[in-house]
Parts: structure tokens; sequence; C-alpha cells
């Protein structure tokens, strides 16, 4: 939560990032998967505000990339 926190961009990808590896070794608890969808939502709409995108297309873009 603390990456998070501090509102970086390539804080909040990297635990995205790392929750998504975690989530293929193992089951994750409770506030692990609140804190993978906090960080792709925010991660989403940062992408969508900096492209100039719809969050839909950058959402389809990241579950290709982590083939969710």
């Amino acid at each position: 939560m603390e990456k998070i926190k501090t509102g970086s961009v390539f804080e909040i990808a990297e635990v995205l990032r790392d929750l998504q590896r975690l989530k293929g070794d193992k089951e994750l608890s409770f506030g692990e998967r609140k804190m993978l969808d906090t960080a792709r939502t925010l991660l989403v709409k940062e992408i969508a505000v900096a492209t100039k995108s719809n969050e839909g297309k950058i959402e389809e873009k990241l579950n290709r990339i982590f083939a969710c």
C-alpha cells in the first residue's frame, strides 16, 4: 500500500505486476485482491488520461498483457 500511496505511476505498475505474478502462484488474500484492484484501477485511469484514451481500451490492453 505504501507504493500505491506515493501516487507514482511506476510504483503502482510495480504493485500490479508483482500481485499479478503472485496471483499465478497462489490464491490471493482478500487484502491482496483489493490492492490488485486498486492498483489496476489507478493505473488504467492514469494511462487513459495521459494518452487521452478510453479506459475500456486501456483495460483490454492490460488484460492482454497479463493474460487475464
